[in-house]
């Protein structure tokens, strides 16, 4: 891929669908980017990515640059269908709107993505830092599934967090509630590959949220692909993507090409 500064809308060798709504809300919307390249075979893998934030900013792509549209030209690249989504946040929205945003997000690519080249029974979660944790969340109540699992084959959390004890606008402070609103325990029933990371100079509470998840899910006999990025930071490691720098999207390239 040239140099980001050299990267200009629109992209060659993609096609983009902007702000499709899933649902009512004006948070409601997310992007297609898809290869015009033909498939070698079937539909090609779905990718659903979800940004950071604290679930309370963010937003799938930030107004005159390329992110977070280079992700997406990076599965692009690699013969992959790229989704990326907004959802409901903080002070308006609570616990568990951005949950049930994401279980809609994947309702709405089972029922639509082979209009975009896609296979609907090959889709995988991405998401970074209250990304991660929106997945977490999604993956480890079962409440938000609509069949008798996630209905996706993997998952990719990036400096996640995934026990809010310490409450949040989003996540609420009473105690019972946080407990419940946990996904530590819960992952560790979900049974899909996972791929759990955080960078060398993280925010601490990341490193001890990825760490404590990984332990849980080897104590219960489904240790993660887990990974340590370094020279990274919070934020880089989602901006390098696409660059020559593949130490971040080199294994999580691998990791999706592992995907069955």
């Amino acid at each position: 891929m040239p140099l980001f500064s050299e990267v200009k809308e629109p992209y060659a060798g993609v096609m983009v669908k902007r702000d499709v709504a899933y649902g009512p809300d004006p948070l409601n919307r997310l992007d297609v980017f898809t290869p015009q390249a033909p498939a070698s075979g079937g539909g090609r893998m779905v990718v659903i990515y979800a940004h950071g934030g604290r679930f309370q900013t963010g937003d799938k792509h930030q107004r005159g640059t390329i992110f977070y549209d280079n992700l997406m030209l990076f599965l692009n690249q690699h013969g992959m269908v790229g989704v990326n989504m907004d959802y409901r946040l903080a002070p308006k929205n609570h616990w568990p709107d951005a949950q049930m945003d994401m279980a809609s997000v994947v309702r709405w690519v089972k029922a639509n993505i082979r209009d975009y080249g896609g296979d609907p029974n090959r889709i995988v979660l991405w998401g970074q830092s209250a990304g991660a944790g929106l997945i977490a969340g999604y993956l480890s109540h079962p409440e938000f599934h609509t069949t008798g699992g996630p209905a996706v084959k993997a998952a990719i959390m990036l400096s996640g967090s995934y026990d809010n004890g310490q409450g949040s606008p989003y996540f609420g402070n009473d105690p019972q509630e946080l407990r419940e609103r946990s996904s530590v325990q819960g992952m560790t029933r979900v049974g899909i590959p996972l791929f759990i990371s955080h960078t060398e100079v993280d925010l601490p509470n990341a490193i001890r949220q990825a760490d404590k998840l990984k332990s849980a899910l080897c104590d219960a006999g489904r240790c993660p692909v887990y990974a340590v990025f370094k020279d990274h930071s919070h934020m880089s490691q989602v901006f390098s993507v696409g660059t020559p720098d593949v130490s971040v999207s080199g294994p999580i390239l691998q990791f999706l090409t592992s995907v069955q």
